[in-house]
C-alpha cells in the first residue's frame, strides 16, 4: 500500500511532518486557551479602568455647575474616552446582554452609581453608553476600540517560525540518529549475495540494534547453511573423482570402438556437471575490485577460442579501463561465448561505452530462444528442448552462473533474439 501523496517518503520528512503537526496542535491549543483567558482578563481590566474613570467623572461633574459642564467635559475628557454632559437622557438604544460583565463591574467598583440608569451599546470596536447624574442629568461617553481584542500579526508569524525551525533542527537530529543505522542495515541487506559478507553495525538505538542484530543472526545462519551445501557437494565431487578414473581405466580396455567413445562421453558430462554445480554454487567467492583494461580481458578470450578452431570475432576500442572484479566478469564473457559457439558455432563480440555504462555484447548466428522462456533459461538447471537440447552438453547452469555474476557486479544482462536469426546477450556494467 503506497503512502499519500503529502506523505514524505524519508524517515526525516515524516518525523518531521509528525513533530510540526504535534507542535503545531499544542500551539494553536494554547493560543486559542490564551486568547481566551486573556480576553476575559482584558475585559475586566478595562472595565475597571472604565468604572474608575466614570467614578472621577460623576464626582467631578455633580460638582461643576450645569452651565460650565459641557465645556469641562470637552475640555477635560479626549480621544481614546470622549464625555458629553446632556441635561435631558439621551436617545437609547438597545443594551447589548454581552455587556452584562461592564455594567455589572461598573456598580461593583463605584457603589455611587447604585440605583442610577445605566446604559451601553457597542459601535464597531467603540463602547458608547450614559449614565443619570445625581441630578438627574446625563453624561454620555465613546470608549474608541474598547472592544479591540486582534493583538499584533508579527507576534505570531515569530512563534511560527520558530516553531519551524525547531521542528526543523528536531527532525534533523532525529533523522541522522535513526537514518544512519538504517541506511548502514540497508547497505549490509542489499551486500548479502553481491560480494563479501560484513554484518551490519548494531549501533542507534535499541530498537535499531535488535533488528540489525537479527539480521547478523539470520545472515550468518544462510552463510552456514549454504558453505555445508558446498562442502558437501564438493566432498562428494572429491570422492567421485576415484570411481570416474576406474572408468577410464576400464573403458580404455573396451574394443568396441564406439561403446569406448560413448562412455568416454559419458564420463566427460559428469565431470562437467560436476564442475559446473561447484562452480555455481561458488559463486560468491570473495574478490577484491581493482581496475583492469576491459578490452584486454575481452580479447584475451576471442583469441583463447580462436586457438581451440572457433570463430569468435572482436569489435570494439583497443583499450577501456574498469573498476570490477575481473575473475567474475571473465567467467561471464566466457560462458557467454562459449554458450554462443556450443549453439551456433561461433560468436561476437562487441565493446563500448556509453552514458547508460559500458556495454559487453555477445552474439551468434544460431536458432535462438523463443521469446516465452528468454527469462527462465536464467533459471538454474533450466535446459530447452529442440535447438538447445542435451546433444550440446552443459548442466543448465551457465547463464544461471552469468546472470548471478553480473548481478554481483552490480550490471544487468538482457537476451534477445536477433532479425536477422541468432541470439544476442548484452551485458550492462
Amino acid at each position: 500500500m503506497r503512502p499519500p501523496r503529502f506523505w514524505p517518503d524519508r524517515l526525516g520528512g515524516q518525523v518531521a511532518l509528525l513533530l510540526f503537526g504535534a507542535l503545531l496542535l499544542e500551539f494553536v491549543g494554547s493560543e486559542w486557551l490564551f486568547s481566551r483567558i486573556e480576553t476575559g482578563v482584558l475585559a475586566q481590566e478595562r472595565a475597571s479602568q472604565l468604572a474608575q474613570q466614570i467614578g472621577v467623572a460623576d464626582r467631578l461633574m455633580s460638582e461643576i455647575p450645569a452651565a460650565e459642564r459641557p465645556s469641562a467635559a470637552t475640555r477635560l475628557w479626549r480621544e481614546p474616552l470622549v464625555l458629553a454632559w446632556r441635561p435631558k437622557a439621551p436617545a437609547a438604544t438597545g443594551a447589548d446582554p454581552n455587556l452584562a460583565v461592564v455594567s455589572r463591574t461598573l456598580r461593583a467598583i463605584q457603589p455611587d452609581l447604585e440605583g442610577r440608569a445605566i446604559w451601553l451599546s457597542t459601535a464597531g470596536t467603540s463602547l458608547a453608553g450614559a449614565w443619570q447624574l445625581g441630578d438627574g442629568s446625563w453624561m454620555t461617553f465613546r470608549a474608541a476600540g474598547y472592544l479591540d481584542t486582534s493583538r499584533p500579526l508579527h507576534g505570531h508569524i515569530g512563534a511560527v517560525l520558530m516553531l519551524v525551525a525547531c521542528v526543523t533542527i528536531l527532525a534533523l537530529i532525529l533523522a541522522r540518529l535513526l537514518g544512519r543505522p538504517l541506511r548502514k542495515l540497508a547497505d549490509a541487506a542489499d551486500r548479502v549475495g553481491r560480494e563479501d559478507v560484513t554484518p551490519a553495525a548494531e549501533e542507534g538505538p535499541r530498537e535499531v540494534r535488535r533488528v540489525a542484530a537479527a539480521f547478523n543472526a539470520m545472515q550468518a545462519r544462510l552463510l552456514d547453511q549454504v558453505n555445508e551445501r558446498i562442502q558437501a557437494l564438493a566432498a562428494v565431487s572429491h570422492d567421485l573423482r576415484t570411481p570416474i578414473a576406474r572408468l577410464r581405466l576400464r573403458a580404455a580396455n573396451v574394443r568396441n570402438q564406439e561403446l569406448r567413445a560413448a562412455i568416454g562421453h559419458d564420463i566427460d558430462e559428469m565431470e562437467a556437471f560436476m564442475r559446473s554445480i561447484l562452480d555455481f554454487l561458488r559463486g560468491a567467492d570473495p574478490e577484491e575490485e581493482r581496475l583492469i583494461d576491459l578490452a584486454s580481458l575481452v580479447v584475451t578470450i576471442v583469441h583463447d577460442a580462436q586457438d581451440m578452431g572457433s570463430a569468435v570475432h572482436y569489435e570494439g576500442p583497443a583499450s577501456l579501463e574498469l573498476v570490477t572484479r575481473p575473475i567474475k566478469l571473465q567467467r561471464a564473457i566466457d560462458n557467454l561465448v562459449q554458450n554462443a559457439i556450443r549453439h551456433a558455432g561461433q560468436a561476437e563480440i562487441r565493446l563500448s561505452q556509453g552514458d547508460d555504462g559500458v556495454r559487453i555484447v555477445v552474439e551468434d548466428q544460431g536458432p535462438g530462444i523463443p521469446v516465452d522462456q528468454l527469462d527462465t533459461v536464467f533459471e538454474p538447471f533450466r535446459r530447452l528442448e529442440g535447438s538447445r537440447n542435451r546433444n550440446t552438453g552443459g548442466a543448465g547452469l551457465g547463464l544461471a552462473i552469468v546472470r548471478r555474476s553480473i548481478t554481483r557486479l552490480g550490471g544487468s544482462i538482457r537476451l534477445e533474439n536477433r532479425r536477422r536469426g541468432g541470439l544476442r546477450a548484452t551485458i550492462t556494467l
